[in-house]
């Protein structure tokens, strides 16, 4: 354990994540995700985060499990939940376990649930379109490029206050 860890906030912790998470350590960045969560478990954010991490590890399972928390979350908005959404319909989608009729279904719910907030979403429609063609979900098709609505952004990382304070900053010497 990291000398004073205790001490550190959930901010903190989500932040030292989010760099796990972007250096691709997955296993790490659920840990910080998880730590965080400790000091603030109803950060839906917190959850979302999580939940992706899974879906890059294909822990379909857990994936589920921390999805369904993000959407339970009191603090859960309209974005995050789409997001949570879209991680729990792929969880729901790709699981060798998971491929009976019924989570099938269920993955189209989440789809469609997501898209009532955002029915313009390219990401949100591809994706249904996909499940109703009976395309199989890849990890290529997970949002983490620039381009797509629901990937994660530096916003969305490290909240945008945050995100405008770093823009912001003027460059270290």
């Amino acid at each position: 354990m990291e000398p004073y860890a205790h001490l550190k906030t959930a901010q903190e912790l989500r932040e030292e994540g989010n760099r796990e998470f972007k250096g691709g350590y997955y296993d790490a960045a659920a840990a910080k995700y998880r730590a965080a969560l400790r000091k603030d478990n109803n950060w839906a954010l917190l959850h979302c985060n999580l939940a992706l991490c899974f879906a890059k590890q294909e822990k379909w399972e857990e994936c589920v499990q921390a999805a369904t928390a993000c959407l339970a979350a009191p603090s859960c908005d309209a974005a995050t939940s789409r997001k949570a959404l879209l991680h729990r319909s792929r969880a729901y989608r790709a699981s060798p376990h998971r491929r009976a009729e019924a989570d099938l279904d269920h993955a189209r719910a989440d789809l469609e649930r997501a898209l009532e907030t955002d029915p313009a979403n390219k990401v949100l429609r591809r994706e249904l379109a996909g499940l109703l063609n009976g395309e199989a979900v890849t990890d290529a098709a997970l949002p983490d490029a620039p381009a797509l609505q629901l990937s994660l952004t530096e916003a969305e990382l490290y909240g945008r206050d945050e995100a405008a304070r770093r823009r912001d900053a003027p460059p270290a010497p």
